[in-house]
């Protein structure tokens, strides 16, 4: 039973463990792709272009399609509901205004959840025999340089991103404890797992207001233990309402502990089998000495002038027995107190070998809290706990491994903000420091995960762009140039706003080393500084189209 309950004690904490670590993956996904349409949408330099030029419209969009192959569709539809750009052209000219993504994507930033495809289907179908295409829409209205709705930008995710997370959490896991996991919808049905099972919706209300429901279900042939756990949103994803189910048949959980039992059992028939044999083996010539041997012991105490045993003769076992006995008797009392003082003193070792076994543990566990916060105070900045120079550089160097091997782009950003020295002058060094606290939570809050940035010293940033090309780093820097600009920091009873210069290089066979771009980057952005500041200036481009001012 001990066996049994640690079993599915430890099973829940797995299956529980497993179903919260794919909530949490298809929440980071879905909230990265929520915020790049987002941050399409809302970019400044493009508010002349949305409506206007659909040739420049497309090319943006495909570049965008390119960065992540899982968008299957991305489009632009003017207010009247007609696709006015798109990628690969498709569905161009067409209307789309009873589509839900684009009414509601009309009203504001919006989400759909897993549907089939309409419009797109005999589009995409590169064969009969490929599987019915589902997506997931995100859809954001965009604006023009007047702040009028142009219209509506959308993007349609295949649904196979979820099923390549699913296979990815599931390599995680001991391939022998046979678990799978289940995504369901709101309403119970499954968008992940077998279509003809749904699941109580009173379940799913349940799993949505605690950390996750556990059970048994025992409908099928082989019972199944289970874990729900709702999704929840991340960031201003707002979630669709979907939940994780995490199984694990009943019987692989308590294998180990089935096999143990048997195991003593085994064991103990074995013990069992063997001490019958020796006792029917020695029966016949011990019983009957013994039988005389014990009669004589029973006297003792009950007759007054009994104090020994007579001899036993036999066997020399026997003999040897009797003598044995008899000079134990003689010994008892001093024997007692001898093994009373040993008792004490083998406790007291124990007791002591204990306490030196916890000081070992504890010092120990010490050690390694004192080692992780060195760590941590090696590889970060103090103030803004970001990565500094030293632990950023490893990032770097890899992407410029990456770069000589693979010829995969990537790009450095570095950033400065303007007038710092009269914004320490002006308001104090304490303000200062708000001001860089500020700059860095924007940066690392406007960048991928796949992306790094560090703080070189003083107002001086550095980004690692992985897998960028110049357009969309571009779109990167003034994105966050243009977020800083707007932001407003409160220092005391002060209020701060300021300007950042960027400047961008990328990784080019003329480079020799990192070192070489970090060096175009760091030139760039002078040239930024010298050109007007509150702008990006590219490395290697003439000043009169490197510069896009504020």
């Amino acid at each position: 039973m001990v066996a049994k309950d640690s079993a599915q004690a430890n099973a829940n904490q797995q299956l529980q463990t497993l179903a919260r670590t794919m909530a949490d993956r298809l929440d980071q996904h879905m909230f990265e792709r929520y915020r790049e349409i987002q941050n399409v949408a809302s970019l400044g330099p493009l508010q002349t272009v949305w409506s206007k030029d659909a040739a420049a419209t497309r090319t943006i969009l495909e570049k965008l399609q390119a960065s992540l192959p899982e968008y299957a569709w991305l489009g632009f539809a003017t207010p009247d509901g007609v696709v006015h750009a798109a990628t690969k052209g498709m569905l161009e000219g067409v209307s789309v205004a009873q589509r839900p993504w684009f009414v509601d994507g009309l009203k504001q930033p919006t989400v759909e959840d897993v549907h089939d495809a309409k419009l797109l289907e005999k589009l995409l179908r590169t064969s009969p025999d490929e599987a019915p295409f589902r997506f997931v829409d995100v859809a954001m209205p965009v604006f023009d340089e007047h702040q009028v709705l142009a219209g509506v930008l959308g993007a349609h995710m295949s649904w196979t991103w979820a099923d390549d997370v699913r296979r990815t959490v599931l390599t995680t896991q001991d391939t022998a404890n046979a678990a799978e996991l289940w995504v369901s919808a709101r309403d119970g049905s499954l968008l992940i797992g077998p279509a003809d099972h749904k699941l109580d919706v009173a379940l799913l209300t349940e799993a949505a207001s605690s950390e996750g429901v556990l059970f048994t279900d025992d409908t099928s042939s082989a019972p199944m233990r289970s874990a729900v756990v709702a999704t929840r949103g991340q960031g201003s994803y707002p979630g669709l309402g979907w939940a994780v189910v995490a199984r694990m048949p009943v019987a692989v959980i308590y294998a180990p502990a089935h096999q143990l039992v048997l195991q003593i059992l085994l064991i103990g028939a074995v013990a069992a089998v063997s001490a019958s044999a020796v006792a029917w083996m020695l029966a016949g010539s011990v019983t009957k000495p013994l039988k005389a041997l014990a009669a004589s012991l029973d006297l003792i105490g009950r007759q007054a002038n009994v104090t020994s045993v007579e001899r036993q003769h036999g066997s020399l076992d026997i003999l040897q027995l009797s003598a044995a006995v008899r000079s134990l008797l003689r010994r008892v009392g001093s024997a007692e107190a001898s093994e009373q003082t040993a008792n004490t003193t083998i406790n007291a070792l124990q007791r002591e070998a204990e306490d030196q076994k916890k000081d070992i543990e504890q010092k120990i566990l010490r050690y390694g809290a004192d080692l992780h916060a060195l760590q941590k105070l090696a590889d970060t900045d103090s103030m803004t706990g970001l990565l500094n120079r030293r632990a950023f550089l490893p990032f770097a160097n890899d992407a410029w491994n990456y770069y000589k091997r693979h010829g995969r782009a990537f790009s450095i950003l570095m950033f400065d903000i303007d007038h710092f020295k009269r914004i320490n002058d002006t308001f104090g060094h304490a303000a200062g420091d708000e001001v860089i606290l500020a700059m860095g939570n924007i940066i690392s809050a406007g960048i991928r995960a796949t992306d790094k940035v560090a703080r070189f010293g003083g107002e001086e940033f550095v980004v690692l762009l992985r897998e960028t090309d110049e357009a969309a780093a571009l779109l990167m820097a003034n994105r966050l140039r243009e977020e800083i600009a707007s932001t407003i920091v409160t220092a005391g009873q002060q209020k701060i706003s300021f300007t950042t210069s960027v400047g961008c290089a990328f990784g080019t066979s003329s480079a020799r080393d990192l070192e070489d771009v970090i060096q175009r980057a760091d030139t760039a952005l002078y040239e930024a500084k010298t050109s007007g500041r509150n702008c990006v200036a590219m490395a290697g481009v003439a000043a009169e189209s490197r510069r896009t001012a504020a």
